[in-house]
């Protein structure tokens, strides 16, 4: 529900901060999803991103991923190999499946294609409350940022981190908003403890 090129989008936010907060490079995908056409095009999102990832080799790739997004990095990892390692994936308030056998991301994590997972949970996560519902669940919509991971293999649960400490007051996009977004980011780049 973002509309791609605004510069207030946390997208764009996100790759300044981190280009002039840390060494590291930042690059985003952006792509339109409504609520209910999200359903149409997930494939084709997904490819986007594959195609973006392909221009990195050799780099150490994070990703992350906000609500819709955390669906379109899940789908783009289950979807498409020959992708470089991706060091950490981050799924912030992720509408995508909790399922770690169904998501993909067991097999990932297995095949030390991604190293490691975070998830943050927002205590006061409306959007994925409702997403929880049967209408949501029809539309596709996952909840891992509600449910936390579920199935993670047992040898893989050290690699995975569910992030809810802080974030109980938090409804879906909070942790974007100006007075927590530099809090956001520096946990996501790891300049600060979660």
């Amino acid at each position: 529900m973002t509309f791609p090129g605004q510069s207030k989008n946390w997208t764009g936010r996100a790759v300044t901060w981190t280009q002039v907060t840390t060494q590291a490079k930042a690059e985003k995908v952006e792509y339109w999803a409504g609520y209910l056409s999200r359903v149409v095009g997930q494939h084709k999102r997904a490819y986007k991103l594959y195609r973006t990832l392909a221009y990195y080799r050799g780099w150490n790739i994070v990703l992350v991923g906000h609500s819709n997004g955390a669906d379109v990095i899940t789908d783009c990892l289950q979807g498409f190999y020959g992708l470089a390692p991706i060091q950490h994936v981050h799924l912030v308030c992720g509408a995508c499946e909790s399922d770690f056998a169904r998501n993909g991301l067991n097999m990932a994590l297995a095949e030390r294609r991604v190293g490691e997972v975070s998830i943050y949970s927002a205590g006061k996560d409306k959007a994925l409350a409702w997403a929880h519902t049967w209408p949501g669940r029809l539309l596709g919509y996952g909840c891992i940022g509600l449910e936390g991971p579920t199935r993670v293999r047992p040898a893989l649960a050290s690699r995975v981190h569910v992030i809810q400490r802080g974030w109980e007051d938090y409804g879906h996009s909070d942790c974007w908003g100006d007075d927590r977004f530099d809090d956001t980011m520096r946990m996501i780049t790891g300049t600060d403890i979660y």
